[in-house]
């Protein structure tokens, strides 16, 4: 019973600060065509938002499914420049951890290969491509070392900031 009541009671507060925004965005005309225009029309980034919510109340979830496999830098025999990125050479079905904690914001599947982008708190996109199995859900925060999936042989880490690139060895 203890759980639930520190749930509701998050969520409760929730709901009186979005209230009390609606309130005050409604009232004043040049705050909330500046709130328009910063988070509307610019990119919401997502991890920072749930860094300062936890921070302030606590974690959104109670448990989060994804286990922790590693906290160390990744295994791999082979690195190669790749676009905005590095292209490892790992072993056969690799378990993939994640590099920084953020929030799972797309996951695509293109011929087969899957692709996992986690935004970081600084804002910093980490794009993990050719996974073959996918171990994380839309807007899952993730922490440093959780799993992410698995590959066979070959995983592409790219690493980008308001599009621009980002250089992976200060990451990996």
């Amino acid at each position: 019973m203890n759980r639930i009541s520190k749930l509701l009671s998050k969520f409760l507060v929730f709901i009186i600060i979005v209230l009390t925004c609606m309130i005050v965005l409604k009232s004043n005309v040049k705050l909330r065509s500046y709130v328009y225009k910063n988070v509307f029309q610019k990119n919401l980034k997502f991890a920072k938002i749930d860094e300062l919510y936890e921070k302030y109340f606590g974690s959104i979830m109670p448990d989060n499914e994804v286990k922790t496999v590693s906290v160390e830098k990744l295994n791999y025999s082979k690195k190669e420049e790749y676009n905005n990125g590095v292209k490892l050479k790992v072993s056969e079905s690799y378990i993939v951890p994640n590099l920084r904690n953020g929030i799972v914001t797309s996951i695509e599947n293109k011929d087969g290969k899957n692709n996992v982008v986690i935004e970081d708190a600084d804002g910093v996109q980490i794009n993990y491509s050719l996974l073959k199995e996918v171990k994380v859900s839309m807007y899952d925060y993730v922490k440093k070392g959780d799993t992410i999936g698995s590959v066979d042989n070959e995983l592409i880490i790219e690493f980008t900031k308001d599009g621009k690139k980002v250089d992976y060895k200060k990451y990996i």
